[in-house]
C-alpha cells in the first residue's frame, strides 16, 4: 500500500528547518570534540601565565615562564652566554665589568645604561634593585645567601645558580641556560657544545704526538702577577686541553681572590715557566720589566703573552672558552698547528654564535689586547 505524503510537508518547506538543524548538530559536535582534545590537567582561561619547569643537577628545579622577557646575571662570564643565545638584549641587570668592555658594549650597546644586578661580588646581590627592575629570573655561581634568593623568590624572580670551575661544568652550564631561556636558544646551546667538541677533539688529536716530558711548562697569571690556580680549576682545565705543563699544578695555593697574591716568586722561578699568560697587557708588563722575574725563562725568553679577550677574558667561564685552548695549543706549538689562522676561527666564531662580524682591528684586538 503507497504511503501518502502529507500535504503540509512538502519537500520545499523542509529544506530550511533540515539545514538549520543539521548546523546547529555540526556546532555542539565541534564543541564537544574541542574540549574532548584538550587534557583534563590543562587550566582553561585561568588567566595564569604559562610556565615550564627545568631540572638540573638531578635536583635543582627552576621554574620560569615559557617566554622570557627580561634577565639578570649576578656573574661576569655568565653574561656573554646570555648574549649568544639571544637574550642580551634582555639584560636588565648585569655586571661593572660587562658594562665596561668594549666588546660587549659594541655587540649589546644597550648594556652601558643597565642596572648593576650585583654590589662587587657575585653574590653581593642587589635584591632591592632587583625586585625592582622583576627580571624572569637571575644567573648567578653557586653560594648565593639563602636568605637573598628566598626573598627573590617571593618577589616571583627565578633563580638558576651553577657549579663552576672547570670546563665540563661550563659546557653544562651553556646547555641549562638554552633550555631556561627556550626552545631557539636551547637549540644554539646544543650547536655551541658541538662546536666546543669538535675543537677539542681537534686539538687532541694533534697534541698526541708530544709526549709529556717535551711539553711547554705554562704558568698563568690570573688577574695579578702573583695569583695563580692548580687542580683542580678551570686554569687548570684548558693548560692540560692546549698541551701546557701548570707549573702550579700540585702547589698548596689559598683560596683565589682577585686582588690578594697566593703564591711568591721564588716558587715560580724554582718552576721556570717555558711560558707565561698574564690576563691583562698590565700584568703583562709587570711581569717583563719587573727585576724579580727577570731570572725566569718565559721571560728571558719574552715568551709572556697577553690572554685573549672578548665579550670576557677567554680564559674565564665565557662561552668564548671554546677558542681559548685552541689558542692555547697553537701559541705553545705553532709548527702543529700551522695550518690554523686564528684570526679566521675568531671572526668565524663571532659571526656564527653572535651574528657579529668583526673587523680585522677588532679581531687583532680580541687576540692582542693592549689594555
Amino acid at each position: 500500500m503507497a504511503i501518502k505524503r502529507m500535504p503540509w510537508l512538502k519537500p520545499a518547506s523542509l529544506k530550511p528547518y533540515f539545514l538549520t538543524t543539521m548546523c546547529l548538530l555540526v556546532g555542539v559536535l565541534c564543541v564537544t570534540k574541542v574540549f574532548a582534545d584538550v587534557p583534563s590537567s590543562h587550566p582553561i582561561f585561568t588567566g595564569t601565565p604559562a610556565v615550564h619547569t627545568v631540572t638540573y643537577y638531578d635536583h635543582v628545579e627552576v621554574t620560569v615562564p615559557k617566554t622570557i622577557h627580561k634577565v639578570a646575571s649576578a656573574w661576569e662570564a655568565q653574561n656573554s652566554i646570555l648574549v649568544m643565545l639571544g637574550a642580551g638584549d634582555k639584560i636588565v641587570a648585569t655586571t661593572r665589568v660587562a658594562k665596561s668592555i668594549p666588546a660587549f658594549r659594541r655587540f649589546v650597546p644597550s648594556i652601558a645604561h643597565t642596572a648593576l644586578a650585583t654590589m662587587g661580588h657575585a653574590n653581593d646581590i642587589n635584591v632591592e634593585a632587583l625586585v625592582a627592575l622583576h627580571p624572569d629570573i637571575l644567573f648567578s655561581p653557586y653560594g648565593l645567601s639563602p636568605a637573598k634568593q628566598h626573598q627573590l623568590e617571593q618577589a616571583g624572580i627565578a633563580v638558576a645558580s651553577f657549579h663552576s670551575n672547570s670546563l665540563a661544568a661550563l659546557v653544562e652550564r651553556v646547555g641549562i641556560t638554552g633550555e631556561l631561556l627556550g626552545p631557539q636558544a636551547a637549540i644554539k646551546a646544543k650547536q655551541y657544545q658541538d662546536y666546543f667538541r669538535a675543537n677539542e677533539q681537534l686539538v687532541k688529536e694533534r697534541l698526541s704526538t708530544i709526549p709529556s716530558k717535551q711539553r711547554l711548562k705554562v704558568y698563568v697569571a690570573s688577574g695579578m702577577p702573583l695569583l695563580t690556580s692548580g687542580r683542580p680549576s678551570l686554569n687548570q682545565d684548558w693548560i692540560d686541553l692546549g698541551g701546557g705543563i701548570n707549573v702550579a699544578e700540585h702547589w698548596h695555593l689559598g683560596p683565589t681572590h682577585y686582588g690578594k697574591a697566593n703564591v711568591n716568586i721564588e716558587k715560580i722561578m724554582a718552576a721556570d715557566p717555558d711560558v707565561i699568560i698574564a690576563m691583562t697587557a698590565k700584568d703583562a708588563q709587570t711581569i717583563l720589566t719587573s727585576p724579580q722575574w727577570h731570572s725566569v725563562r718565559a721571560v728571558k725568553q719574552h715568551h709572556v703573552v697577553v690572554n685573549p679577550r672578548g665579550l670576557f677574558f677567554w680564559c674565564r667561564e665565557t662561552s668564548e672558552e671554546a677558542l681559548q685552548f685552541v689558542w692555547l695549543a697553537k701559541t705553545l706549538y705553532p709548527d702543529l698547528f700551522s695550518d690554523l689562522d686564528m684570526a679566521h676561527i675568531t671572526q668565524d666564531f663571532y659571526q656564527r654564535f653572535y651574528a657579529v662580524t668583526l673587523t680585522a682591528a677588532e679581531v687583532d684586538d680580541f687576540l692582542h689586547p693592549t689594555h
